[in-house]
């Protein structure tokens, strides 16, 4: 996740990097880029969202946004949780089924995982869609394994963008020499998308290092993650920034990396925008920067793509609807106990759509 720098050590130049971290505090898109055609939304939908783990806020809040969604429309949803794993998460697609869903929304849950429960939702003529997985446009299309079931489509941001644009910071804030450990999980395409964008702005920078992946797996967050990354900081003592995949990782490493006295060390960089992390920042905790985008607006695009589907119309392309992003670091971020939110507003303008406006 994101990591955070002691500004004490900075007093001197803090002018500097205050210029040089809201250069690249860009929102993108700067404006709203989703659909314009109208598509009136159906009465009375029943919608199950499934959660990849409801400990993790960045599963939530796209779920929490549907519901948001279905007060406005008039639909019944419900979110249940995956638990973290593809024996709960299949579980959670067949008691939909049993249901009733006409809608099954999986966040950041991997499709290849949850055959079982794809495959009684197929049965049963449900339409089964996801967020946040990184298998759909703008990203690289992931199709289906031959012989396996895929999801209708997947709303994300452009990863391999905010990738670019994390790197862009770290450039800048390194004065373009960081020597950059690079955690990463093989888990979730949306992880890989996001490294190849971070690591090939990164080799622009031809006074930076990056490492070799360093991969964990979501299940060793809780475990050995802590101990894994103050073991590679203590074996290499010249790493000057850390950059982790999703906050949930990085919070937990970033209290490790205190409590084993090296928090001056290393400035932590992640990605995602949950509080916890955007405190980190705010407190001068080892993270310095997150890569966020805006979870509300994956929720409200989910329903679009949904409405439009159902109306048999053409989806908007990207499939991801233009999700907003940017790079928050100590000058732009949220009020303390919010979300980062895009500097536009989208929901007038969906719900306009939806009243075949």
């Amino acid at each position: 996740m994101l990591r955070h720098m002691l500004l004490g050590t900075i007093a001197a130049i803090s002018l500097g990097i205050a210029a040089s971290s809201a250069a690249h505090a860009q929102q993108e898109p700067a404006r709203y880029a989703g659909p314009t055609e109208p598509s009136k939304a159906p009465p009375g939908l029943k919608v199950t969202a499934i959660t990849c783990l409801s400990i993790l806020h960045g599963c939530v809040s796209p779920a929490e946004a549907l519901q948001h969604v279905g007060k406005k429309l008039g639909w019944k949803v419900t979110v249940s949780d995956g638990g973290g794993n593809p024996g709960r998460q299949n579980a959670a697609i067949l008691d939909a089924v049993s249901s009733g869903a006409d809608v099954i929304a999986l966040i950041a849950i991997d499709p290849a995982a949850v055959q079982l429960g794809l495959k009684a939702a197929k049965d049963a003529g449900i339409l089964v869609v996801s967020g946040s997985s990184g298998i759909d446009t703008p990203n690289p299309v992931i199709p289906p394994a031959p012989g396996k079931l895929g999801v209708a489509f997947d709303v994300g941001p452009n990863y391999a963008q905010l990738g670019k644009l994390t790197a862009d910071w770290i450039i800048k804030d390194s004065n373009g020499k960081a020597n950059l450990a690079l955690f990463s999980d093989k888990e979730f395409p949306s992880v890989t998308a996001l490294q190849v964008g971070l690591v090939a702005e990164m080799k622009t920078c031809t006074g930076c290092t990056v490492s070799a992946p360093i991969y964990f797996t979501g299940n060793q967050v809780g475990t050995t993650l802590p101990q894994q990354t103050v073991g590679y900081l203590r074996a290499h003592p010249e790493t000057t920034y850390l950059f982790s995949p999703f906050d949930p990782a990085a919070g937990v490493q970033v209290p490790a990396i205190m409590q084993a006295g090296l928090g001056s060390q290393v400035k932590l960089v992640s990605i995602l925008g949950d509080q916890q992390n955007l405190d980190f920042i705010r407190r001068g905790v080892v993270q310095v920067a997150d890569g966020a985008y805006e979870n509300e607006y994956m929720g409200w695009a989910i329903a679009d793509q949904v409405i439009r589907i159902k109306n048999k119309q053409p989806m908007f392309d990207p499939h991801g609807e233009n999700q907003p992003f940017t790079v928050l670091d100590k000058t732009n971020l949220p009020a303390a106990g919010t979300d980062w939110l895009a500097d536009f507003d989208y929901k007038s303008k969906f719900l306009s759509l939806w009243q075949g406006k």
